[in-house]
């Protein structure tokens, strides 16, 4: 005790002087002050381990004067894992990993664990706290105050310490905290970063100095991720009936005689379970008795939670006059003024007073105020009010009141000041992950924050907080992703260097790129790749993995715009440069490898090359196919992706029958996830389902490809209305492969309109972007010539193969073997018209024309080629009949029978 006393003198006494020579110096005292205490304040906050223990004792105290009843008493509070309601469960290997990690004195003093909202995250850091034992310290790093952490715990105390950093990819001063921790003397010292995601954030911080990148390179190998299962062996029923006595005991009421668990599909997470097993403690208490017969959905605990403790809020406002008389507060507002109090937070009880005043109808009161910190008490001394726990029991409340109530939205989120803008924010970008609701709140409001004048404080430390927690991919967001992207490029501070310059060119070129603003994306690309390749042969160590990330993005850009040839050169020195990487990194630089060589077999098969591509996708397919089974939240998009090019590439080999089961796979990959996001999957799902379509058509199941190909074109009818610049050229895409499944199926009146509409819709595209949608437009007019000549309007055959076959011609001059097999198909069908119109003699010279090049394709890739050239065979010798060559006829269609019967 003498020593924490002598500790505390200490920076007591740095404080006062502190205070004196501001005084001295003319500053004002109240502001120094403030300061001064938020700083002692800081170095003195409770750790995991003694708020757990306090919390614990408390609670005990509790126990023995009165009873808990569930109508009197929040029960999220019995959620939260620092209560520890039930026994420490399910992760025993990573806890014990982890405590192995805290021993070794030679081991990396960097640990990164992930995984979404309610995994136990927090739980496992709670329980790593308890378990460390004498000689360690704890310290939970507060928002704001990671760079001086560590100097904050070496000035009072001498142990090993465990620093913990929760929700670490909105940590601004993360950077700082390292670059600190790689320079420290003293005891052993070990950092336990806690994220849902490890994103652009993390890879950024690998771009720090060379200290700071070897402790993240370290990291990376020993990366955890927390998957949803809890325990193998253990179902989720038996977590669930294994933590209701827990829930029962700290509610002082005897536990269900029995109740019945409804799960989803595939494993819960654990604050979901244990939600589960309070609320079927809380249905049968209310019931009466105990009694059995409950049934609980686990889709729906958090909302019967939450509808507990909306309840509490009231009898607690109750209990306190808060809604008596006719200035009392409503129902509504009480939910509301806790929301309130929840996104803002208070620094002071005067701030928590306007906080309960911003709620319409609300009343800015010190009662109310103190009514609010009761409900929540802070966890520490830098906030004068708590929060509802869990957070995303948090979130959803926030998410559900602000979207009730426009009032209260422009309530709360006007005249902020920059720490409760930030939370402000920063919170409703966590609930992004989950909620659509909360996403759309932030699509409304980022462009009022990143505009050049805002309402809400928004300095640039909340805009890098909230670019790096908005979900990516998501289609609400990603004009908000741009938004953000464009202000963090335009704020990049003068003395930044070209790093932090070239860092936003890049992400801003990658979200333009995602909105299909390619011509737009393009010169930022490039600028940042030239910035990347500066650096990276000054520093090669610490920016080639951005020249490669740069050099990839670029690839697909030219891609887009339709240029292959440039889109391979640099997708080829991407790979190249990400081998390396992956060799002497595997953990970090894998999975950004397979990204490349997907990109890389994409470039191959934009050149008509699918032989190429072929092997580099299937090299990409496996890496992630061993990524995704390791960590399946993680990588199973990306497998997908992989996945649809492979079996696109297979289909391009005339491969259709390997193709299908590789397809099939992607499609329930995504379909599995577009149920669980649909913000983020239902596009990619829509690629997979075309491409599934066209391999069944290729088979001849056009009657399978069918309802495949209609729910892919219901899918991006729906995202081009919402969406029209990014899904318009998509949706084309289908309805053409529609049009062709219904004529096969005879359904001639359902299969012309709808390839109209897609010339329609690629002649507008191919207008604005001509390098990017003619050739799909030429593709389009050939299927609608096709249809023409065989419904006999030959006339409007003619024009529209002849508009294909100008447009073919041109685009295979230059790139020969991806136009060329096109080419082909288009005359052949243009040669059709021709004779249908008894034009034979100019028939027969476009038809030999497509001979020749299928002749041609057909010896190098027969798999694929041949039937067509058996086909185009066929129209020849019909051509040459009618002009009279009947000899030569015969000899044409007996080698059109040789290919078909072979």
């Amino acid at each position: 005790m003498a020593g924490w006393w002598r500790a505390f003198s200490i920076v007591l006494v740095a404080a006062l002087g502190a205070v004196v020579a501001a005084a001295l110096d003319g500053k004002a005292l109240g502001a120094v002050i403030g300061a001064v205490i938020g700083g002692v304040c800081g170095a003195f906050a409770p750790t995991l381990l003694e708020r757990s223990r306090a919390r614990a004792e408390a609670l005990e105290a509790l126990a023995k004067v009165a009873e808990l009843r569930p109508d009197v008493a929040g029960p999220a509070s019995l959620l939260h894992p620092s209560r520890g309601v039930v026994p420490f469960t399910g992760r025993e290997r990573e806890l014990a990993e982890l405590l192995a990690w805290c021993a070794d004195a030679d081991a990396g003093r960097l640990r990164l664990v992930t995984g979404p909202g309610g995994v136990g995250k927090s739980r496992l850091a709670v329980q790593l706290a308890e378990e460390l034992g004498a000689g360690w310290g704890v310290l939970e790093v507060a928002d704001d105050s990671e760079a001086e952490a560590l100097a904050r715990w070496r000035a009072v105390n001498e142990e090993q310490v465990l620093l913990v950093v929760d929700y670490a990819e909105t940590r601004t001063g993360l950077a700082g905290l390292l670059r600190e921790v790689a320079g420290d003397e003293g005891r052993r010292v070990r950092v336990l970063l806690l994220a849902r995601t490890a994103g652009e954030w993390w890879r950024q911080l690998g771009a720090e100095s060379a200290r700071v990148r070897e402790m993240v390179t370290a990291a990376e190998a020993g990366k955890m991720e927390l998957a949803e299962e809890v325990r193998a062996g253990t179902s989720d029923r038996e977590l669930v009936a294994a933590a209701v006595p827990h829930f029962a005991a700290a509610l002082n009421v005897q536990p269900p005689k029995g109740f019945e668990v409804v799960l989803g599909e595939g494993p819960q997470r654990i604050l979901d379970l244990h939600a589960a097993a309070l609320v079927a403690v809380l249905r049968s208490t209310r019931s009466g008795t105990g009694k059995s017969g409950v049934v609980v959905q686990v889709g729906e605990v958090l909302e019967e939670v939450l509808g507990h403790e909306r309840r509490f809020w009231v009898q607690s406002a109750r209990a306190q006059g808060l809604m008596d008389g006719a200035f009392g507060l409503s129902e509504e507002v009480v939910r509301q003024t806790v929301a309130a109090g929840t996104l803002l937070g208070a620094k002071d009880r005067e701030q928590a007073v306007k906080v309960a005043g911003r709620v319409p109808d609300g009343m800015a009161s010190v009662r109310v105020a103190d009514w609010l910190r009761e409900l929540y008490p802070p966890d520490d001394d830098r906030e004068w009010l708590g929060r509802l726990r869990p957070d995303r029991l948090a979130e959803l409340h926030i998410t559900q009141e602000l979207s009730g109530s426009a009032e209260l939205l422009k309530a709360c989120l006007e005249g902020l000041d920059a720490q409760q803008g930030r939370r402000a924010l920063v919170t409703l970008a966590r609930a992004t992950q989950e909620l659509q609701a909360a996403s759309e709140l932030l699509q409304r409001l980022l462009p009022s924050v990143t505009g050049e004048v805002g309402s809400i404080p928004a300095p640039r430390e909340t805009l890098l907080a909230l670019h790096e927690v908005l979900p990516y991919p998501s289609l609400i967001l990603a004009d908000a992703h741009a938004l953000l992207a464009r202000r963090l490029l335009d704020s990049v501070p003068t003395d930044a260097g070209a790093a932090e310059r070239a860092r936003w060119l890049l992400a801003l070129g990658a979200h333009l790129w995602k909105l299909s603003q390619t011509d737009e994306a393009l010169p930022l690309t490039e600028e940042a790749v030239a910035l990347y390749q500066g650096l990276a042969e000054a520093y090669p160590d610490r920016h080639r993995p951005n020249l490669a990330a740069s050099l990839s993005n670029l690839g697909g850009e030219f891609s887009e715009l339709g240029r292959p040839a440039e889109a391979l050169s640099v997708i080829r020195e991407a790979v190249a440069l990400y081998r390396e990487l992956a060799e002497a990194y595997p953990d970090r630089y894998r999975p950004d490898l397979a990204t490349s060589l997907t990109n890389h077999g994409l470039a191959f098969s934009e050149l008509g090359r699918p032989a190429e591509a072929l092997p580099v996708t299937e090299e990409a397919v496996a890496i992630r196919r061993e990524l995704a089974e390791a960590y399946p939240d993680r990588h199973r998009p990306d497998l997908a992706l992989s996945l649809t090019s492979l079996g696109n590439q297979l289909s391009e080999l005339g491969r259709s029958a390997e193709a299908l089961p590789v397809t099939e796979e992607a499609v329930a990959i995504r379909r599995e996830l577009a149920e669980a996001y649909p913000d983020r999957y239902r596009p990619s799902l829509a690629a997979s389902l075309t491409s599934l379509g066209t391999q069944l058509s290729e088979l001849g199941r056009s009657a399978e490809a069918l309802p495949v190909t209609e729910e892919a074109v219901a899918i991006l009818r729906e995202l081009a209305e919402a969406y029209p610049d990014r899904y318009r050229p998509s949706l084309a895409g289908s309805l053409s492969n529609l049009g062709g499944e219904f004529w096969v199926l005879g359904r001639i009146d359902e299969a012309l309109p709808v390839t109209e509409e897609a010339v329609a819709i690629l002649r507008e595209l191919a207008e604005a972007y001509p390098d990017r949608h003619r050739p799909n437009l030429a593709g389009s007019l050939t299927n609608l010539g096709g249809k023409f000549s065989e419904l006999g309007r030959s006339a409007e055959a003619l024009s529209v193969t002849e508009e294909a076959v100008a447009i073919l011609r041109e685009l295979a001059e230059a790139y020969p073997d991806r136009h060329r097999p096109n080419l082909a198909t288009s005359l052949s069908n243009h040669g059709l018209a021709f004779s249908e119109l008894g034009r034979s003699a100019e028939a027969l010279s476009v038809t030999e024309e497509a001979v020749a090049i299928l002749r041609e394709l057909a010896e190098a890739y027969p798999d694929r080629y041949r039937s067509r050239l058996a086909i185009s065979l066929t129209n020849l010798g019909n051509q040459l009949s009618e002009l009279g060559r009947t000899d030569e006829a015969a000899q044409v269609g007996e080698e059109a029978e040789r290919i078909r019967g072979g």
